[in-house]
């Protein structure tokens, strides 16, 4: 539900419920006995506002959200006789704010940021877990992304971005025990539209992007498994339009 206003400002309410099933068994937290996986539901309540500056192409939004989930299935890091780890259901409750801005300009520049605070915390699980926060789950979450497009002369239809993403510490197990390190990623996109070349071609966009252009790799550890950040990757696309 939401509601504009003649000044631009637009406040909003949302209240949402969901329900997914779940295949396969898990572990009670208490007695250790493998079950049947029980269905995950949510609720969650979300309030925000927006503003739409006057005579110009930008909006900022703050947002404050909610989540309460029942029965989310997640690996603890213990192992069953077999060897495989088990799989359990907690109750999280996953609390924050976002704020988020962007603007486009009429000389190609257009730009985009935005910083999420997150605090996840485990309401039932195991023993020692209760009232900590979910492992590999950062409090803070910041972009920064910038586009320009030419607008004319030879490289008309060019268009090059590029953007940076912090991402913060997190625990590395639900214990909290320790925390894996805070980092920065790169990422880059480049974009040429053939419709600037030739008005028959009007709607052929080739795209390719990168991420983690630096390829920036630290170890991230959750509930006893650790793993390093996906390397760098970059891929294209090739789309006409009509």
């Amino acid at each position: 539900m939401s509601y504009r206003t003649e000044w631009g400002i637009i406040p909003y309410a949302n209240y949402s419920t969901s329900f997914s099933p779940n295949l396969g068994f898990v572990y009670d937290g208490e007695t250790n006995e493998r079950q049947v996986a029980q269905p995950t539901t949510a609720e969650q309540m979300e309030f925000g506002v927006k503003y739409e500056i006057p005579d110009t192409n930008a909006i900022i939004s703050a947002a404050y959200f909610d989540i309460d989930q029942t029965d989310g299935v997640v690996l603890d890091g213990t192992f069953d006789d077999a060897g495989n780890q088990r799989q359990r259901q907690l109750d999280l409750t996953s609390r924050g704010f976002e704020l988020e801005g962007s603007a486009s300009f009429d000389n190609g520049w257009s730009f985009i940021g935005s910083y999420t605070y997150m605090q996840m915390e485990i309401k039932k699980g195991l023993p020692g877990t209760v009232g900590k926060e979910l492992s590999s789950t950062p409090n803070h979450i910041v972009s920064l992304w910038g586009h320009y497009d030419f607008q004319d002369g030879a490289m008309e239809g060019l268009g090059l971005g590029a953007g940076v993403r912090y991402v913060g510490e997190s625990y590395g197990d639900d214990l909290n025990s320790f925390k894996n390190d805070d980092r920065f990623f790169v990422d880059a996109a480049l974009s040429y539209d053939f419709g600037a070349l030739n008005p028959d071609m009007e709607g052929l966009m080739l795209q390719v992007n990168a991420k983690n252009l630096l390829d920036e790799r630290k170890p991230v550890c959750t509930v006893g498994n650790c793993y390093w950040d996906e390397g760098r990757s970059v891929f294209g696309s090739l789309r006409y339009r009509f």
